[in-house]
C-alpha cells in the first residue's frame, strides 16, 4: 500500500525544554492555528498522488502545557460529537475524501462519555476513503504532563480497511507492550502511529514481538533536530526493515510503500 506520512516542525508552543516558561492564551491560539495549518498544507501535497493512507504526527492541535499557560488547556480543544462537530473534524473529513485515502490523524479533542461527563483526549481519529470517521482511538498511556488535563482511553481499536486490518497507537503508548499486541491478537495486519516521540529501542520491540508493520509519523521538535534514540517518521516492515525515512530536521511529507 501506498503510504503518506505528515512529518510537521513544531513552532515556540512545543517548548519542552522549557515547560514553564509563561504563554499567553492568545499566542498559543496563534501557534496552535500555525501548526494545524502546516499540517493540512502538507497533506494537501498528497492529494491526486494514490495514496491509500495519510498519517499525521501526534496532536496536530496541540495546545500548549498547562504549566506555561497558567490556565486549564479545555478551552483550547476541540468539541466532538456526532451532531456538532468543530470545524477541525470537518476539514479532516474533507481532507480524506479530497484524497481518495483512509486518514489517521492525531488530534486533541473534548467528548462526553457515556454517563454524559465532559473529558478530553489525545486521540486518532481514523477517516475512510469518502471521509466518514471510522472509529476514534484514545491514547492509553498518557505522559505525566499530558494526565493534567487529559484522560486515557481504555481499549484498542483494530480498523477493517480495504488495505487490510489496521491497528492503531499514539506516541507513548509504544513504550509499553499492551497496545500493539493487543491489536495483533485483534487480528491487525499493521499498525498506524501519530508520534511526537518515535524510539526504535521500544518501536522495534513492538515490531520483533507482533510482526506488524508500523507506519508511524514523527515530529521535528522546536529547539533542535530528531536525535538520539528518537527517530523521524519511518515506514517499517514487520520484520524490522526500515523501507522508507524522512529526514530529521524540517517538515516534509513523505510517500511510500509499505
Amino acid at each position: 500500500m501506498k503510504i503518506a506520512l505528515i512529518q510537521t516542525k513544531q513552532n515556540a508552543l512545543y517548548s519542552f525544554h522549557k515547560p514553564e516558561e509563561p504563554i499567553s492564551v492568545e499566542c498559543a491560539k496563534a501557534l496552535q492555528k500555525e501548526m494545524t495549518e502546516q499540517c493540512f498544507t502538507l497533506a494537501r501535497e498528497a492529494i491526486g498522488q494514490g495514496c491509500d493512507l495519510l498519517v499525521t504526527t501526534e496532536a496536530i492541535n496541540f495546545c500548549g502545557l498547562e504549566s506555561a499557560l497558567r490556565t486549564s488547556c479545555e478551552a483550547l480543544i476541540p468539541f466532538y460529537s456526532e451532531e456538532k462537530k468543530d470545524v477541525l473534524f470537518l476539514r479532516l473529513s474533507e481532507l480524506a475524501r479530497q484524497a481518495g485515502s483512509w486518514l489517521v490523524a492525531g488530534v486533541y479533542n473534548k467528548r462526553h462519555d457515556e454517563r454524559g461527563n465532559l473529558h478530553c483526549y489525545n486521540s486518532a481519529f481514523i477517516y475512510d476513503r469518502e471521509g466518514r470517521l471510522h472509529g476514534i482511538y484514545d491514547k492509553m498511556h498518557l505522559t505525566k504532563e499530558e494526565s493534567v488535563c487529559l484522560t486515557p482511553g481504555n481499549k484498542i481499536l483494530v480498523a477493517e480497511t480495504d488495505m487490510g486490518r489496521m491497528g492503531v497507537a499514539v506516541c507513548y503508548d509504544m513504550q509499553f507492550q499492551d497496545v500493539c499486541r493487543g491489536c495483533a491478537d485483534a487480528g491487525a495486519e499493521f499498525m498506524a502511529v501519530p508520534s511526537w516521540g518515535w524510539e526504535h529501542g521500544y518501536g522495534m520491540e513492538r515490531i520483533k514481538e507482533t510482526g506488524l508493520g508500523i507506519a508511524v509519523s514523527m515530529a521535528v521538535p522546536y529547539w533542535m533536530p530528531i536525535e538520539g534514540e528518537r527517530m523521524p517518521s519511518e515506514l517499517v516492515r514487520g520484520d524490522g526493515r526500515i523501507l522508507a525515512a524522512a529526514g530529521r530536521e524540517d517538515a516534509e511529507l513523505l510517500i511510500g510503500e509499505l
